[in-house]
Protein backbone atom coordinates (compact mmCIF):
# COMPACT_ATOMS: atom_id res chain seq x y z
CA UNK A 1 0.00 0.00 0.00
CA UNK A 2 1.31 3.69 -1.03
CA UNK A 3 0.73 6.23 1.46
CA UNK A 4 0.83 9.73 0.27
CA UNK A 5 0.92 12.69 2.61
CA UNK A 6 0.18 16.42 1.71
CA UNK A 7 3.18 18.86 2.15
CA UNK A 8 3.75 22.20 2.70
CA UNK A 9 4.50 23.91 -1.11
CA UNK A 10 7.37 25.48 0.20
CA UNK A 11 9.44 23.85 3.00
CA UNK A 12 8.25 20.27 1.54
CA UNK A 13 7.50 19.21 4.79
CA UNK A 14 4.05 17.51 6.35
CA UNK A 15 1.62 20.59 5.85
CA UNK A 16 0.31 20.08 9.82
CA UNK A 17 0.53 18.09 12.77
CA UNK A 18 -1.91 15.83 11.86
CA UNK A 19 -0.11 15.15 8.22
CA UNK A 20 3.47 15.01 10.40
CA UNK A 21 1.94 12.71 12.93
CA UNK A 22 0.81 10.04 10.20
CA UNK A 23 4.37 10.08 8.82
CA UNK A 24 5.89 9.26 11.78
CA UNK A 25 3.60 6.99 12.34
CA UNK A 26 3.47 5.19 8.47
CA UNK A 27 7.18 5.23 8.64
CA UNK A 28 7.62 3.42 12.08
CA UNK A 29 5.10 0.59 10.23
CA UNK A 30 7.56 0.29 7.56
CA UNK A 31 6.03 2.28 4.72
CA UNK A 32 7.66 4.93 2.65
CA UNK A 33 5.40 7.94 2.36
CA UNK A 34 5.58 9.64 -0.73
CA UNK A 35 4.36 13.43 -0.04
CA UNK A 36 2.48 15.75 -2.36
CA UNK A 37 1.40 19.31 -2.46
CA UNK A 38 -1.62 20.17 -5.03
CA UNK A 39 -4.30 17.57 -5.34
CA UNK A 40 -4.03 17.55 -8.99
CA UNK A 41 -0.92 14.68 -7.96
CA UNK A 42 -3.14 12.42 -7.14
CA UNK A 43 -5.05 12.11 -10.11
CA UNK A 44 -3.78 9.05 -11.41
CA UNK A 45 -3.62 7.57 -7.68
CA UNK A 46 -6.11 4.39 -6.83
CA UNK A 47 -8.42 3.11 -4.19
CA UNK A 48 -4.91 0.69 -2.63
CA UNK A 49 -3.14 3.88 -2.17
CA UNK A 50 -3.57 5.92 0.95
CA UNK A 51 -4.18 9.69 0.99
CA UNK A 52 -3.57 11.74 4.22
CA UNK A 53 -4.43 15.19 4.25
CA UNK A 54 -7.63 17.82 5.41
CA UNK A 55 -10.75 16.19 5.44
CA UNK A 56 -12.22 17.99 1.65
CA UNK A 57 -9.18 16.71 -0.08
CA UNK A 58 -9.15 13.10 1.34
CA UNK A 59 -13.31 13.28 1.04
CA UNK A 60 -13.19 14.37 -2.90
CA UNK A 61 -10.44 11.64 -3.37
CA UNK A 62 -12.84 8.72 -1.70
CA UNK A 63 -15.51 10.75 -4.43
CA UNK A 64 -13.60 9.85 -7.48
CA UNK A 65 -13.29 6.77 -6.48
CA UNK A 66 -17.28 7.05 -6.37
CA UNK A 67 -17.64 6.17 -2.46
CA UNK A 68 -19.43 8.48 -0.60
CA UNK A 69 -18.26 9.43 2.96
CA UNK A 70 -21.39 9.64 5.10
CA UNK A 71 -22.31 11.88 7.98
CA UNK A 72 -21.86 10.29 11.31
CA UNK A 73 -22.06 13.36 13.53
CA UNK A 74 -25.08 12.06 15.55
CA UNK A 75 -25.61 8.13 15.65
CA UNK A 76 -29.18 6.93 15.95
CA UNK A 77 -28.38 4.47 18.73
CA UNK A 78 -25.68 6.95 20.66
CA UNK A 79 -28.49 9.55 21.56
CA UNK A 80 -29.26 8.04 24.86
CA UNK A 81 -25.77 9.42 25.57
CA UNK A 82 -26.36 12.68 24.23
CA UNK A 83 -27.97 14.81 26.99
CA UNK A 84 -29.96 17.21 25.23
CA UNK A 85 -31.97 17.50 22.42
CA UNK A 86 -30.07 18.11 18.71
CA UNK A 87 -32.30 18.57 15.42
CA UNK A 88 -31.70 19.26 11.96
CA UNK A 89 -32.53 23.01 10.34
CA UNK A 90 -31.46 24.95 7.93
CA UNK A 91 -29.80 28.37 8.59
CA UNK A 92 -31.98 30.77 7.38
CA UNK A 93 -34.76 28.91 9.51
CA UNK A 94 -32.73 29.69 12.89
CA UNK A 95 -31.91 32.98 12.21
CA UNK A 96 -35.24 33.77 10.92
CA UNK A 97 -36.12 32.73 14.77
CA UNK A 98 -34.75 34.97 17.55
CA UNK A 99 -36.94 33.22 20.01
CA UNK A 100 -35.08 29.85 19.95
CA UNK A 101 -31.20 32.01 20.68
CA UNK A 102 -28.92 31.26 22.18
CA UNK A 103 -28.62 27.93 20.49
CA UNK A 104 -25.30 26.07 19.22
CA UNK A 105 -25.36 25.84 15.44
CA UNK A 106 -23.13 23.49 13.41
CA UNK A 107 -22.76 23.10 9.63
CA UNK A 108 -23.71 19.19 8.35
CA UNK A 109 -21.53 19.74 5.98
CA UNK A 110 -17.70 20.29 6.63
CA UNK A 111 -16.14 23.86 6.33
CA UNK A 112 -19.14 25.65 6.01
CA UNK A 113 -18.28 27.49 9.15
CA UNK A 114 -16.99 26.61 12.03
CA UNK A 115 -19.83 25.57 15.06
CA UNK A 116 -20.31 27.83 17.52
CA UNK A 117 -23.33 29.37 19.87
CA UNK A 118 -25.69 31.86 18.20
CA UNK A 119 -26.56 34.34 21.08
CA UNK A 120 -27.67 37.44 19.67
CA UNK A 121 -27.16 39.62 16.00
CA UNK A 122 -23.58 40.43 16.99
CA UNK A 123 -22.51 36.39 15.99
CA UNK A 124 -24.49 36.60 12.66
CA UNK A 125 -21.12 38.01 11.13
CA UNK A 126 -19.37 34.74 11.72
CA UNK A 127 -21.52 33.57 9.14
CA UNK A 128 -20.52 35.31 6.34
CA UNK A 129 -19.57 32.39 3.94
CA UNK A 130 -22.40 30.05 4.77
CA UNK A 131 -25.64 30.52 2.03
CA UNK A 132 -29.16 31.04 3.70
CA UNK A 133 -30.04 27.49 2.97
CA UNK A 134 -27.13 25.66 4.48
CA UNK A 135 -28.29 22.20 6.06
CA UNK A 136 -27.37 22.63 9.83
CA UNK A 137 -27.01 20.78 13.49
CA UNK A 138 -28.94 22.57 16.05
CA UNK A 139 -28.09 21.68 20.06
CA UNK A 140 -29.16 22.79 22.82
CA UNK A 141 -26.72 24.49 25.16
CA UNK A 142 -24.55 22.09 27.43
CA UNK A 143 -22.02 24.04 29.90
CA UNK A 144 -18.81 21.23 28.88
CA UNK A 145 -15.98 21.64 31.86
CA UNK A 146 -13.52 19.84 30.19
CA UNK A 147 -13.88 17.89 27.15
CA UNK A 148 -11.63 14.62 25.37
CA UNK A 149 -11.12 12.75 22.41
CA UNK A 150 -11.55 9.23 22.37
CA UNK A 151 -9.75 7.29 19.70
CA UNK A 152 -11.29 3.96 18.65
CA UNK A 153 -10.17 1.50 15.68
CA UNK A 154 -11.98 -2.03 15.05
CA UNK A 155 -14.24 -1.56 18.34
CA UNK A 156 -11.35 -1.04 20.55
CA UNK A 157 -10.04 2.32 22.35
CA UNK A 158 -6.80 3.25 21.80
CA UNK A 159 -6.65 6.38 23.80
CA UNK A 160 -8.55 9.54 25.46
CA UNK A 161 -6.56 12.77 24.45
CA UNK A 162 -7.93 16.23 26.53
CA UNK A 163 -8.40 18.60 24.18
CA UNK A 164 -10.02 21.64 26.60
CA UNK A 165 -11.45 22.41 29.44
CA UNK A 166 -9.56 22.05 33.06
CA UNK A 167 -7.15 19.11 33.44
CA UNK A 168 -8.44 18.30 36.81
CA UNK A 169 -11.66 16.86 35.90
CA UNK A 170 -12.51 13.32 34.59
CA UNK A 171 -14.81 11.59 32.65
CA UNK A 172 -16.75 8.07 33.73
CA UNK A 173 -15.05 5.81 31.80
CA UNK A 174 -17.81 3.33 31.78
CA UNK A 175 -20.01 5.65 30.30
CA UNK A 176 -17.66 5.89 27.45
CA UNK A 177 -17.02 2.44 26.96
CA UNK A 178 -21.17 1.41 26.88
CA UNK A 179 -21.03 4.20 24.60
CA UNK A 180 -18.36 2.13 22.19
CA UNK A 181 -20.40 -1.01 22.70
CA UNK A 182 -23.67 0.45 21.72
CA UNK A 183 -22.52 2.00 18.38
CA UNK A 184 -23.40 -0.92 16.49
CA UNK A 185 -23.36 1.00 12.51
CA UNK A 186 -19.41 2.19 13.99
CA UNK A 187 -16.94 2.42 10.40
CA UNK A 188 -13.30 0.72 11.28
CA UNK A 189 -11.74 4.07 12.75
CA UNK A 190 -12.98 7.04 14.22
CA UNK A 191 -13.45 9.18 17.32
CA UNK A 192 -15.74 9.87 19.56
CA UNK A 193 -15.41 13.22 21.59
CA UNK A 194 -17.00 13.26 25.08
CA UNK A 195 -17.38 16.33 27.60
CA UNK A 196 -18.11 16.36 31.25
CA UNK A 197 -20.85 19.14 32.38
CA UNK A 198 -20.67 21.38 35.32
CA UNK A 199 -23.07 19.43 36.71
CA UNK A 200 -20.65 16.25 36.57
CA UNK A 201 -22.14 14.58 33.40
CA UNK A 202 -19.96 12.82 30.96
CA UNK A 203 -21.89 13.13 28.04
CA UNK A 204 -21.25 12.70 23.90
CA UNK A 205 -20.17 15.80 22.03
CA UNK A 206 -19.99 14.01 18.53
CA UNK A 207 -18.29 11.38 16.53
CA UNK A 208 -16.03 12.19 13.97
CA UNK A 209 -15.24 10.22 10.90
CA UNK A 210 -11.65 8.71 11.18
CA UNK A 211 -10.23 9.12 7.55
CA UNK A 212 -9.01 12.68 8.92
CA UNK A 213 -9.33 13.63 12.35
CA UNK A 214 -7.56 15.93 14.61
CA UNK A 215 -4.70 13.88 16.68
CA UNK A 216 -4.25 15.58 20.01
CA UNK A 217 -1.48 13.89 20.84
CA UNK A 218 -2.10 10.17 19.85
CA UNK A 219 0.58 8.10 19.79
CA UNK A 220 1.81 8.01 15.63
CA UNK A 221 1.34 4.65 15.21
CA UNK A 222 -1.64 4.30 16.59
CA UNK A 223 -2.89 7.11 14.50
CA UNK A 224 -1.60 5.52 11.33
CA UNK A 225 -3.13 2.16 12.01
CA UNK A 226 -6.70 4.00 12.43
CA UNK A 227 -6.42 5.99 9.12
CA UNK A 228 -5.24 2.90 7.53
CA UNK A 229 -8.19 1.20 8.71
CA UNK A 230 -10.89 3.12 7.80
CA UNK A 231 -9.27 4.21 4.33
CA UNK A 232 -9.33 0.02 3.77
CA UNK A 233 -13.19 -0.44 4.53
CA UNK A 234 -13.99 2.64 2.64
CA UNK A 235 -11.96 1.29 -0.48
CA UNK A 236 -12.83 -2.37 0.22
CA UNK A 237 -8.73 -3.35 0.16
CA UNK A 238 -6.80 -5.28 2.65
CA UNK A 239 -5.56 -3.42 5.36
CA UNK A 240 -1.78 -3.74 5.87
CA UNK A 241 -1.23 -2.46 9.19
CA UNK A 242 -3.79 -5.30 10.93
CA UNK A 243 -1.14 -7.73 11.64
CA UNK A 244 -2.58 -9.07 14.33
CA UNK A 245 -6.11 -9.54 12.16
CA UNK A 246 -8.06 -7.62 14.49
CA UNK A 247 -10.42 -6.62 11.65
CA UNK A 248 -11.80 -10.20 11.29
CA UNK A 249 -12.64 -9.89 15.17
CA UNK A 250 -14.25 -6.89 14.97
CA UNK A 251 -16.19 -8.22 11.87
CA UNK A 252 -16.96 -11.19 14.05
CA UNK A 253 -18.46 -9.14 17.06
CA UNK A 254 -20.40 -6.86 15.12
CA UNK A 255 -22.22 -9.99 13.20
CA UNK A 256 -22.52 -11.67 16.80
Amino acid sequence: MNIYIRSHRQTGLPETEIEYTAFQGFRALGFSPEFFEREEQLEKTRPDELVVGGVSIVTRKLQSFGIEVPNIDYPEELTPFLGRKIWKSTLEAVLSDPRGWPVFVKPIQEKAFTGFILKDEKSIPRLYRAKKEEPVYCSELVDFEAEWRVFVRYGNILDARPYQGDWHLHFDAGIIEQAVRDYHSAPAGYAIDFGVTADGETLLIEINDGFALGTYGLDPIQYAKLLSARWCEFTNIHDECDQYLERVDWKNRKRG
